[in-house]
This record gives structure tokens, C-alpha cells and sequence, in this order.
């Protein structure tokens, strides 16, 4: 019971603390510091630990983008599902390979941190 009233009031607080676009562009800032803090360490647990955060997130993604819901254009869904799958395909041969760079990973959440960012200047 507690568990479900703590639930509500977080929900109720970030509903009215953040949009949904300053919510994503807060997801893909923190996905960006935790890939850059292991980009060069040799550290392979948190390096895969950084990577891992990168597959949920992009997963979180792709999933969203395969629902119709009418909200975005399918053009949109299918850049943003294409961009997942290449980012999560990356994550794996990062995994797999503890020498590949995390360049790329750190270089497409930045590019969509930038899009929300300017999307939200744009509505602001």
C-alpha cells in the first residue's frame, strides 16, 4: 500500500515537474555522462554496466516507436526504430569487444539530447 501511494505522489510530481520532451532530453543527458565517465577507463564491469543502460534506454525506444499511436509521424517511428537498432547493435559489439569505442553510442544520444533540446527551445 505505501508502495503504491509513494508511486502516485512521485507521478504527480514529475507530471507537474517536467514535460515529456525535458523528461527524454534528462534520460539521454544521464545516459551520456554515465558512457563518457567509462568511455576510457579500463573498467569492463561499468563499462558494460554504461552499456547496458544504453541498450534499455534505446530498447525503451524502439518499443515506443512500434506502437501506433498517432502522435508521431511514421516517418519519425521508423528513424527513431532504425536509430535504436543501429545504437543497440553497437552496444552489443561494445560488449563484446571492450577495445570498440563508445564514440558513437556517446555521439547518437547526443544528437537526439540535441534535437529534444531544440525542439523544446522551439515550444518554449
Amino acid at each position: 500500500m505505501y508502495q503504491h501511494n509513494a508511486m502516485n505522489a512521485y507521478r504527480s510530481a514529475v507530471s507537474q515537474s517536467l514535460s515529456d520532451r525535458e523528461a527524454d532530453a534528462e534520460c539521454f543527458r544521464r545516459l551520456i555522462a554515465a558512457l563518457e565517465s567509462v568511455a576510457y577507463e579500463g573498467d569492463v564491469i561499468k563499462r558494460n554496466q554504461a552499456i547496458a543502460k544504453n541498450q534499455r534506454l534505446w530498447s525503451l525506444i524502439q518499443r515506443a516507436n512500434a506502437v501506433e499511436a498517432g502522435m508521431v509521424e511514421t516517418e519519425d517511428r521508423l528513424l527513431f526504430a532504425r536509430m535504436a537498432d543501429q545504437a543497440q547493435k553497437y552496444g552489443i559489439r561494445a560488449m563484446l569487444d571492450p577495445t570498440l569505442s563508445l564514440t558513437p553510442l556517446i555521439e547518437a544520444a547526443s544528437n537526439v539530447l540535441e534535437g529534444l533540446s531544440s525542439l523544446a527551445e522551439d515550444e518554449g
